[in-house]
């Protein structure tokens, strides 16, 4: 895709409506897996960036969807969005089975899987977290990660807001 047609696709994006939206469709999702699954908005009024609404789906789709595939039944899941300054801040917090410190370094190259037995069962490619980076990227955010083996992982999206 061209600049321009990418740049033709940003639009104002309410990220109340994506989170809250994201976590009600794959509620089935996360009930099939025994995971407790909720959202967490933290912000009063409507939190608004610039950017594609497909892509932005997409990103916290594969973030919710990878922590419902990595926690164990019984595991909790959860979306928070919150603003930090100029930011969205878009959390997805799980209980699941963590990354090592050694795997923290890749797991945003492509190809890249932690344990290919695991993701071989799950269905992935090794692609999904280096086109959540690349998604975030061309918004101009960053994506992060804290996690410890055992305890599970949050997954953190700084978005730009008000550039408009």
């Amino acid at each position: 895709m061209d600049k321009q047609s990418a740049s033709a696709r940003r639009q104002i994006c309410c990220l109340n409506d994506l989170v809250s939206d994201l976590v009600e469709e794959l509620a089935a999702l996360a009930i099939a897996h025994q995971i407790h699954l909720k959202s967490d908005i933290r912000v009063a009024t409507p939190l608004n960036v610039l950017g594609d609404a497909d892509q932005l789906y997409r990103l916290v789709a594969n973030l919710i969807v990878n922590a419902i595939q990595y926690t164990p039944s019984g595991g909790k899941v959860i979306a928070i969005l919150d603003r930090s300054d100029r930011e969205a801040v878009i959390q997805v917090q799980d209980t699941g089975i963590g990354i090592s410190n050694a795997d923290k370094k890749r797991i945003f190259d492509r190809f890249y899987r932690v344990n290919s037995d695991r993701s071989r069962h799950t269905g992935g490619s090794g692609l999904g977290l280096a086109i959540a980076q690349a998604i975030v990227q061309s918004h101009k955010g960053s994506i992060q990660v804290q996690s410890e083996l055992g305890k599970g992982s949050t997954f953190t999206i700084r978005l730009p807001m008000g550039n408009w």
